[in-house]
């Protein structure tokens, strides 16, 4: 595999292209349980009709975990807004089409996102009012097994 060509730098991972692969490398102090579950998340989601890349393998790359996985070749939504300013409304329709169609998956041994915001409001450090407050408001939001896009969660 050629690391050359980066296509995305993250906080805690690059992500390369070789050919016809994707390759995502992590920090070397990322967890190895968190790489595991997010190539099972990937492989779970795969089961639905959703046009996703595979993934073709784990890996570690001087010492660093990988996942390999497909390429799709194409432009991202960002990239076509940007390009063309005068579509924006158009390519941000097809955004909310793509987003509603992946919520209409049910994806059931997927961790349940619920549950991991619990676990990160109870580790956070804000005061016990405010954690509180935000484990009340979560309660309150419907429970059920579709499909979110976690990425797009931190984004936002």
């Amino acid at each position: 595999m050629k690391l050359e060509k980066i296509i995305a730098v993250r906080t805690t991972k690059t992500v390369y292209r070789d050919n016809d692969k994707t390759i995502k490398v992590f920090n070397e102090d990322y967890s190895k349980a968190d790489i595991l579950n997010e190539a099972l998340n990937q492989a779970r989601v795969e089961e639905t009709s959703l046009n996703i890349p595979k993934v073709l393998e784990v890996t570690k790359i001087d010492n660093k975990w990988a996942i390999v996985s497909e390429y799709i070749e194409g432009k991202t939504l960002a990239q076509l807004m940007e390009e063309d300013k005068s579509r924006f409304d158009e390519y941000l329709e097809r955004f909310v089409d793509i987003q509603m169609e992946m919520h209409s998956k049910q994806v059931p041994l997927l961790n349940k996102l619920k549950d991991k915001m619990n676990r990160k409001i109870s580790e956070s450090s804000l005061d016990a009012t405010t954690r509180y407050d935000l484990h009340t408001r979560l309660e309150a939001m419907p429970k059920g097994t579709k499909l979110c896009h976690g990425d797009l969660i931190q984004a936002i």
